[in-house]
């Protein structure tokens, strides 16, 4: 079974990505966001967290968001309870998986791999380090479009993830999404190509 950590900034066209892969190849998606905001609410990681924010009164998107993206450190914090945790489950699951059999592609979709160090676990399992970039204008046209985030949110977030340039240090393969869908798709299916003939 082939593992995919795909990662990009905001807007990148990283679930893009993920979708073409399951619909084309039948990958397995492991959604980080979904699994982090499952494992929030879960009490042993809720208690860590409400702990080390005394802000927070209780614990709620709205809440957190406040808390995370306020600044760097704030950031850290919060990814440090959280990235081991869904770490540790993306592991779990591809070993789920890879014994059932049913998939030959295990994607990780998610925003911080390589800011959050979770990377390093990854690669150590085999996992190839996908980047999606795409120019910040582009990414900022394509997040307002979404209609959930205001503009000054949305460059909040962008600054403090870091630069694309600093990310290829980690990044096995890198797609650049700054054009069409079909053109996407075309690389995307050149890049499955190349590794699983590497593979074979």
């Amino acid at each position: 079974m082939i593992l995919l950590g795909v990662t990009g900034g905001i807007a990148s066209g990283k679930s893009v990505i993920s979708n073409i892969l399951k619909e084309k190849h039948n990958a397995y998606i492991f959604n980080a966001d979904e699994e982090a905001k499952k494992l929030l609410f879960t009490e042993e990681i809720s208690n860590i967290v409400l702990e080390t924010f005394p802000e927070l009164e209780n614990i709620t998107s709205e809440s957190l968001a406040k808390v995370a993206f306020k600044d760097e450190i704030s950031q850290e914090k919060l990814n440090h309870i959280i990235h081991p945790a869904v770490g540790k489950e993306a592991l779990k699951k591809i070993k789920e998986i890879n014994e059932l059999g049913h998939h030959s592609i295990f994607v990780i979709d998610a925003p911080l791999i390589i800011e959050g160090s979770s990377y390093k676990n990854y690669k150590e399992k085999g996992v190839l380090i996908i980047l999606v970039t795409a120019p910040e204008d582009i990414r900022m046209e394509r997040a307002l479009s979404r209609g959930n985030l205001s503009r000054d949110t949305i460059q909040d977030r962008m600054n403090l993830q870091w630069s694309d340039d600093k990310k290829k240090e980690y990044a096995d393969y890198v797609i650049v999404n700054d054009s069409s869908l079909d053109n996407l798709e075309t690389n995307v299916e050149n890049l499955i190509n190349e590794i699983t003939n590497k593979n074979n």
